[in-house]
């Protein structure tokens, strides 16, 4: 369980990508946040979270007024900035290790391109 854990944090905090995303995010937020703040950097933050954000607040919406709380929607955002950041990880993992996965064959061993086993097994 701990390797799960100490992977899930590697790919979300461990590489650049996710690194600049989440501190541009927090960035923009702490522009963003309070009576005094650019609106401008808090319409930015949001748009960073687009994707997984409007799914989520669009379930939370869905489930009447009294979810739709502060405390719910800053967690909604701090949420999807975090899933963000492991698929980028994940994006940036699978770049690191793609020219030896195109090595592999993209056939099982034993068969040509017609769907046909080859004679010798190769």
């Amino acid at each position: 369980m701990r390797s799960g854990l100490r992977t899930i944090a590697t790919l979300t905090f461990g590489n650049w990508l996710s690194c600049a995303y989440l501190g541009l995010a927090g960035f923009l937020l702490l522009l963003g946040a309070g009576e005094d703040g650019s609106q401008v950097a808090g319409l930015l933050a949001l748009c960073l979270a687009v994707p997984t954000g409007t799914a989520l607040l669009a379930v939370v919406s869905s489930l009447g007024a009294w979810a739709e709380t502060d405390a719910m929607m800053w967690g909604i955002l701090l949420f999807t900035y975090a899933f963000q950041a492991f698929l980028l990880g994940l994006l940036v993992r699978t770049a690191r290790r793609g020219p030896r996965m195109l090595k592999r064959e993209a056939l099982a061993p034993g068969w040509d391109n017609a769907g046909r086993r080859t004679p010798h097994g190769n």
